[in-house]
């Protein structure tokens, strides 16, 4: 069985949350990363975006992957979009593939490779 260790910070100098309300915050989506990684472990090699974009698709009825919000994400993890106040993650989860940020409004910064994918996620 491969390991799979997975670190979460969370920006508690930024959002005056705690650790339980920021996974809540979350809403079904730690859930999901939690999963992905525990099929890898059992030897699934599927990406975490189309982990993601598949589980969002049984719960919500659409997937994610048509619904990119374009903006970019810095190498802090900080979202811009044209016209639009940074966006600063309340929670970071250091996977295999790279950071997941969690944002307000339920967007989501999911890593693949190099770059992120960012989404609305509610």
């Amino acid at each position: 069985m491969r390991s799979a260790i997975m670190q979460i910070t969370y920006d508690k100098k930024r959002y005056d949350m705690t650790t339980d309300d920021m996974m809540a915050w979350g809403g079904y989506v730690p859930l999901w990363v939690m999963q992905w990684n525990l099929h890898y472990t059992m030897g699934s090699e599927e990406t975490l975006l189309d982990h993601l974009d598949k589980c969002y698709a049984q719960r919500a009825g659409m997937p994610i992957k048509d619904r990119p919000m374009g903006g970019e994400i810095d190498a802090e993890g900080v979202y811009r979009y044209p016209e639009d106040e940074p966006m600063y993650p309340y929670m970071t989860w250091d996977t295999r593939e790279g950071k997941v940020y969690f944002y307000p409004y339920s967007v989501m910064g999911i890593p693949t490779g190099k770059t992120h994918f960012s989404t609305r996620m509610d």
